[in-house]
């Protein structure tokens, strides 16, 4: 039986001055082997092969040839090397892998050690920091440049590839991992479809400053469309993005965009835009404004002023600010969020430590759909102090305190600066092996209102009542064969008893309209009973079944009645979850609200709905309301996705969403396409502020490369 012989030989400069050194060995297999070892100037090399010859500073294997070093592993038929010069001549059937990374297939290979430079004929690259394959005639490196010749690149399959890139030649920055390519034709599958006489783009994902994904649409009323997003990020702690846009026939605008980490504990977020009207646009639409424009400060940082381990604080900025709704339309889908008619801003810092909470708000409403802001409500600032409870003359007696101050202001209608004391004191313990808790509860409340800007005269108001609660309730928990069985219920005795009530106090001491806004309350006598209980799977502890109830009873000298009865279920199984939740007013002898939701997904299959109604009664104190949701889709053949979604306004016969879309997401492109109708708020002073759009959405991505997005308009009104 034929045995090849294994040559294993390690270089040294160093020793081989010396005299070289052979031992002759067998392996497991009894297969002869031979060992020569030596250290290059470089680093160390291991060299397996059929045949090895030395000759002067020239080493020469053949025959399944092998080579290992800490940054190199090397294949091929025949290799010489120049232990002097440190090269390597690969030949036939090359492959070389440097740092688990760039790994490339060639049929000759010139490699110098020194310096790294290289030249291969011809030469398939792979890169594992990136899905890129580049096939080329011939390609050489200098420094950190690989040139190359006649190529072919893409990131899909060898063999057959979706798309590819065929270039005269390119220049490839092994550093920044970054490649310029000249010449190009675009390929789908073995068809060409574009010519591009030049192309730079990133090998990895590492943030960078460039082009991102345009936008490209049409539209019988804005006409041509066209956004280019532009990247910059100079640091790794902020980087910008500006958004110029044209539409041919209503005008040009920009968007940016700011992202800046001050701290490890913070992140800021800061967009600007603005769009001018074309004059005949604006004028035939009847537009609010020629000129649109707004800003957003989204700001979140913690360890503002907290240094100890068990103190927290953080300040939370979210300011939005826009002239009309308009500038929200125009805006890129990108950066878009979902907006309601009136938009919140708020300035909010906390501080909390394990003894007391405190905090200021600051919160201003802006409605879009108001000409001016003046009569809408503020709140600013809010102001808070909390003490958690603590134990006052023995352990199970606790007590904590609550404050708060609200300013109510605007420019035009009635203000006030209100403060809300809260004042509890509670005492817990148990009967009957713990089987029964009783709860002892006392909380004294005082509301102060001083008013300003009214029309008519007000006495300042001041609101100060006692509240007695006595509750009983139990916490179970049995494990059954197959499950787990919790259950927890409670019953509330409340009794309130008003101490103060001085001045003008909206429900309780007037009813004048303009003091609304400062409505005050007083608690009713109740008997509150509510009951939680679940089911959960005994292996995995998740919960099967979820069912809350409650029900109050409110009696006083003269009448007893039931409150609304709430009912709320959740089922949980393996193919989704299925919610429901109901108010039956006691009062009204009828619903007056529910939500349901259902969600389903079986092998690639999917449906998600939900409902939502509510009822205007003589006792409800809500709108006639009804809509639904709907989403569903397939997912075949591993990457498409087939989606429907419909949101309807039942009471008004209204579809705001009706869209169909179709996405495939391979591992080396993304299509996707969307049809779908939306109605969209509008700044028309007419009476009409919503717009029906007929919209067709496309976007390709060419994985890697880059991609675009399209959007036509078909028909609007």
């Amino acid at each position: 039986m034929f045995k090849k012989s294994l040559l294993i030989l390690t270089l040294s400069s160093s020793i081989f001055a010396a005299n070289e050194i052979y031992k002759e060995e067998q392996d497991s297999n009894g297969t002869s082997l031979t060992k020569k070892t030596a250290v290059s100037k470089t680093e160390k090399y291991q060299f397996f092969a059929n045949n090895l010859e030395t000759k002067n500073n020239i080493i020469t294997a053949s025959g399944d040839v092998v080579i290992i070093s800490k940054s190199y592993y090397m294949t091929a038929q025949r290799v010489i090397y120049d232990k002097e010069n440190e090269t390597f001549e690969l030949f036939d059937q090359v492959v070389v892998l440097k740092d688990n990374n760039v790994h490339s297939n060639s049929n000759y290979s010139f490699i110098d050690m020194k310096s790294g430079d290289f030249s291969q004929t011809p030469t398939l690259l792979l890169s594992n920091k990136s899905l890129l394959w580049i096939n080329s005639t011939k390609s050489s490196k200098k420094e950190e440049i690989i040139k190359l010749q006649e190529s072919v690149l893409s990131s899909c399959n060898c063999n057959e590839p979706d798309w590819s890139i065929d270039f005269s030649s390119a220049n490839y920055d092994t550093k920044s991992q970054w490649i310029e390519t000249y010449n190009n034709k675009i390929l789908i599958g073995s068809t060409p479809v574009f010519y591009v006489p030049y192309l730079a783009f990133p090998t990895d994902d590492t943030r960078r400053s460039g082009l991102l994904m345009p936008t490209i649409g049409q539209s019988s009323t804005d006409g041509f469309f066209l956004s280019q997003p532009m990247y910059f990020a100079p640091r790794e702690d902020y980087d910008i993005e500006l958004v110029p846009q044209i539409r041919s026939n209503r005008g040009k605008g920009i968007y940016s965009y700011l992202r800046y980490a001050d701290s490890p504990y913070s992140t800021l977020y800061f967009g600007v835009g603005v769009f001018q009207e074309n004059n005949d646009y604006f004028v035939d639409n009847n537009l609010k404004n020629k000129n649109h424009y707004g800003y957003n400060i989204l700001y979140e940082r913690g360890n503002v002023f907290s240094r100890k381990n068990d103190h927290q604080d953080g300040l939370y900025i979210n300011i939005d600010w826009i002239n009309d709704i308009e500038y929200k339309n125009l805006e890129d889908d990108n950066h878009k969020e979902s907006y309601e008619k009136k938009i919140e801003s708020k300035v909010n810092y906390f501080y909390n430590t394990p003894e007391y909470y405190t905090g200021a708000y600051f919160t201003y409403y802006l409605d879009t759909s108001l000409n001016s802001n003046n009569a809408t409500m503020q709140k600013l600032p809010q102001a808070q102090f909390h003490t958690y409870s603590k134990p006052v003359l023995f352990d199970k007696l606790l007590y904590s305190t609550d404050t708060m101050y609200t300013n109510y202001n605007r420019k035009e209608g009635a203000n006030a600066d209100q403060l809300d004391l809260t004042l509890p004191l509670t005492y817990t313990y148990f009967l009957f092996d713990d089987y029964l808790r009783v709860t002892l509860k006392n909380t004294t409340t005082l509301t102060r209102l001083n008013y300003s800007n009214t029309i008519s005269s007000f006495k300042d108001g001041t609101f100060i009542e006692n509240q007695s609660v006595l509750t009983l309730g139990s916490d179970l928990t049995k494990v059954h064969e197959d499950f787990i069985h919790t259950i927890n219920f409670k019953t509330d005795f409340v009794l309130p008893k008003t101490l103060t009530k001085s001045g003008d106090l909206h429900g309780i001491t007037t009813k004048d309209q303009e003091l609304e806004p400062f409505a005050v309350s007083q608690t009713k006598k109740t008997i509150d009973f509510s009951l939680n209980h679940s089911f959960y799977d005994r292996d995995d502890l998740m919960q099967i079944i979820n069912h809350k109830i409650k029900q109050s009873v409110i009696y006083d000298d003269f009448d007893t009645k039931f409150s609304d009865l709430e009912n709320e279920i959740t089922f949980n199984h393996i193919l989704g979850n299925i919610t429901n939740r109901v108010v039956y007013s006691q009062e009204d002898n009828e619903f007056t609200e529910s939500s349901s939701g259902l969600n389903v997904e079986y092998k690639g299959y999917f449906f998600n709905a939900t409902h939502y109604a509510s009822k205007d009664t003589a006792n409800s104190g809500k709108e006639n309301l009804e809509s639904y949701t709907l989403k569903a889709g397939v997912k075949f053949l591993d990457d498409y996705t087939l989606t429907y979604e419909q949101d309807y306004n039942i009471q008004k016969h209204l579809v705001s969403k009706d869209t169909y879309s179709l996405g495939i997401d391979d591992k080396c492109w993304n299509f996707d396409i969307k049809y779908g109708k939306e109605l969209v708020a509008s700044s028309n002073q007419s009476d009409n502020s919503a717009i029906y759009q007929d919209i067709i959405y496309f976007t390709l991505e060419l994985k890697q490369l880059g991609g675009v997005n399209f959007t036509q308009k078909l028909k609007e009104k």
